[in-house]
């Protein structure tokens, strides 16, 4: 956590992906309250650590990209 007590990006998204397992860009900006922007570099380190995988989710033929927390780390903190 940060100095002051507050959740840094990171872990919001983290957590929301925790509780949520996949979610949209826009699912995640509505739960996390952080910028499309921003998140989109958050999303990428959190990929490149293998945190995270991305995969592409059809709805209605439009294709919308899906980011879900990987299942070994949902076992690594106990969450079911």
């Amino acid at each position: 956590m940060s100095p002051r007590g507050k959740l840094r990006a990171r872990e919001r998204i983290l957590i929301v992906l925790a509780e949520k397992y996949c979610m949209s860009l826009e699912e995640l900006e509505k739960y996390t309250k952080i910028r499309k922007n921003v998140l989109k570099v958050y999303l990428s380190r959190l990929a490149k650590e293998g945190l995270i995988t991305r995969k592409w989710r059809h709805l209605k033929n439009e294709k919308h990209r899906e980011y879900c927390l990987k299942t070994t780390i949902k076992e690594e903190l106990g969450i079911e």
